[in-house]
């Protein structure tokens, strides 16, 4: 009877030390914990309410939701160039908003640019997608292997230039120098 379950059963200590491990992909079981957490915290006000919480949290960084994917991994002189161009950008962008919102004689002109990627890698392409819909004035509407479309407002030939620009300092977070020189 030993035998039996000894070697005709898988041993369940094995795998629940292998689905351990796993747990160690991506973001890590107790980070993902402490995040969740703060997260109900947040929503419930700091209230509690951790009857329901506490298993919430529990489940949901068991079973994590979201996929575990690579890390991004950003190149330092990049980020240090990117964060200011951003600033400058998101505060440039607020104001001309903000003017054409308060002038009606400088219309706002929406249009809609097709923009096709000089970006080789994925994860570059999402945080660019992203980092447009942050920018006031400006929403990334479909996002392709092309390309994206992106909806502005102002003049869209500049809007291009700004994007290429913006590209561009993306590329030197995530990319090596000169991965898009043409």
């Amino acid at each position: 009877m030993t035998s039996f379950w000894r070697h005709d059963r898988p041993d369940w200590t094995a795998h629940a030390v292998r689905w351990l491990a796993m747990q160690r992909v991506g973001v890590g079981l107790p980070l993902r914990l402490l995040s969740y957490a703060a997260i109900w915290w947040v929503i419930t006000g700091g209230d509690g309410g951790w009857l329901w919480g506490l298993p919430a949290v529990l489940i949901a960084a068991t079973f994590n939701p979201f996929p575990t994917t690579r890390r991004w991994r950003w190149r330092p002189r990049g980020a240090l160039l990117f964060l200011p161009v951003f600033t400058w950008l998101s505060l440039r962008s607020a104001a001309d908003v903000a003017w054409r919102a308060l002038h009606p004689s400088r219309p706002v002109n929406p249009a809609l640019l097709e923009f096709t990627w000089r970006l080789e890698g994925e994860q570059g392409r999402v945080f660019f997608a992203n980092l447009i819909n942050l920018m006031p004035g400006t929403l990334c509407v479909r996002f392709t292997e092309a390309g994206m479309t992106v909806h502005v407002l102002g003049d869209p030939a500049d809007r291009m230039v700004g994007l290429e620009r913006l590209e561009a300092v993306v590329a030197g977070l995530f990319e090596p120098m000169g991965a898009m020189d043409d």
